[in-house]
């Protein structure tokens, strides 16, 4: 990369100069894959002001960028978004955050503030700092079923019980609300799409009810969990009712069965490999540690954050447990790749992986009106919202607390972690923190609603 000069507008925090396209924090990034490590789009971060020359050196391997005003959006609303994030940061209310936007396939906005750890000299969040995404797993897992089944190895209406024979076994509560209660067969077995869109009557790793039967540990592998999972009896009648559950890791162990492969290597080469996703994994190796943004508590007052323990298996070890639910670790970077893929129609880079066929089966509700709306309790029912394969899809945008559009899809993590994707203005979002709990100060949708009034045309 020839040397180039980026300047920072006189007005920010940091009004310094890099030459060679150097990154640091709230300064240019640099976004992309080579053999060497992280080569590619130049990233407006904050106040950052990007020439068209510079724009336009930018090699064609990473995502490309632009200025706000180039795609229709306010680089003086991206400052405000910036300030508003910075002031949480600054009065100890999170540790710290990745934020990242881009629109039309080009970044226009990429801030990293606060830090990884607080009690560590030098951890600075980066850009690249990677994160515990929980739940933002299962749209991953399920475009690995989505290949498989553009394949015809499996098929949506298939029972679950063609690859697992345990799950023709599974039973029924008569009475969901009471976990003693008789049990029955259901009027059906599962089907690989139940699994796909939460209505397979399977409960929650962290719900109550497996829980309380232990059926959730990093130390046991897929296979093990599965057939715990088996032994518990049903909440509904499959393909009935939504609820949100431990489907997608399940899933994982169909893509095991029927590619061959262990679920981490199948999506290292089906997925990470093509997207270039080169930091998304089930663990934080060794050599990465140093980017690992720990999990804070919220405090209560003026109590100070309090880090949260490490799990049984703590995330920088290899886990036997692969959770297509919620076990996968990314970054902002990589996960915006991810999501313009599918904006993409399947595509980024040259590298396909799913069809447009695909991926609009993905990324529109499946659930029938019978059992809407979704939510993840019924004391907060997702009006706006139903459920694709892996994504949750707005359907009805009225009924929304944002300016959002019909149409828009993606999803969120229990520890702090956001995304979204809208086909119609071509918007990609990512917010990720690491806090508990993870809506703590409404800041995901302060995010949302900021992001939305950027654009301007």
């Amino acid at each position: 990369m020839s040397a180039t000069v980026y300047r920072l507008a006189p007005d920010s925090r940091t009004s310094r100069e890099f030459a060679g396209g150097m990154a640091g924090r709230n300064v240019v990034r640099l976004l992309g894959r080579t053999a060497a490590g992280v080569l590619g789009g130049v990233v407006l971060i904050s106040s950052l002001l990007l020439s068209s020359a510079a724009a336009a050196a930018v090699p064609v391997s990473g995502l490309p960028v632009a200025r706000p005003e180039e795609v229709g959006m306010s680089s003086a609303r991206f400052q405000l978004i910036s300030a508003t994030l910075r002031q949480y940061v600054d009065e100890g209310q999170i540790a710290g955050l990745v934020a990242g936007v881009s629109r039309h396939g080009k970044v226009v906005y990429l801030e990293s503030l606060g830090f990884q750890q607080t009690d560590t000299p030098g951890a600075e969040m980066r850009d690249d700092s990677i994160f515990q995404i929980r739940s933002m797993s299962k749209p991953i897992a399920s475009l690995a079923v989505m290949q498989l089944v553009e394949q015809g190895r499996i098929g949506l209406q298939d029972p679950v019980a063609d690859y697992i024979p345990s799950f023709a076994n599974m039973s029924l509560f008569t009475d969901p609300s009471d976990f003693n209660s008789p049990t029955k067969a259901p009027s059906r077995l599962l089907t690989i799409e139940d699994l796909l869109l939460n209505m397979g009557g399977l409960s929650h790793r962290d719900g109550a009810l497996y829980r309380g039967r232990e059926v959730r540990s990093r130390a046991d592998t897929l296979e093990q969990l599965v057939e715990k999972v088996v032994a518990v009896p049903l909440m509904a009648e499959p393909g009935t009712q939504w609820i949100y559950s431990i489907s997608a890791t399940v899933l994982g162990h169909v893509v095991e069965i029927v590619s061959g492969q262990k679920f981490d290597e199948y999506l290292q080469q089906h997925i990470y490999q093509p997207l270039q996703m080169t930091d998304t994994a089930f663990f934080v190796p060794a050599q990465k540690v140093d980017r690992l943004a720990r999990i804070y508590q919220v405090p209560r007052g003026d109590a100070p954050l309090t880090q949260v323990p490490e799990m049984e298996i703590a995330i920088t070890a290899n886990p036997p447990l692969l959770e297509g639910a919620a076990g996968i670790v990314s970054t902002v970077p990589d996960y915006m790749r991810f999501l313009q893929a599918f904006l993409n129609e399947g595509e980024l880079d040259g590298a396909r992986v799913l069809s447009a066929d695909g991926v609009a089966q993905m990324t529109r509700n499946h659930i029938p009106d019978s059992a809407l709306p979704i939510g993840l309790s019924p004391q907060n029912p997702m009006l706006d919202r139903g459920w694709g394969y892996g994504f949750s899809v707005v359907i009805e945008k009225n009924a929304s607390a944002f300016g959002v559009n019909n149409g828009e899809f993606g999803w969120n993590g229990s520890l702090g972690t956001f995304s979204w994707a809208d086909p119609e203005t071509g918007t990609i979002a990512v917010l990720m923190m690491q806090v508990v709990p993870s809506g703590a100060y409404n800041l995901s949708g302060i995010f949302k609603a900021m992001v939305y009034q950027t654009i301007t045309d």
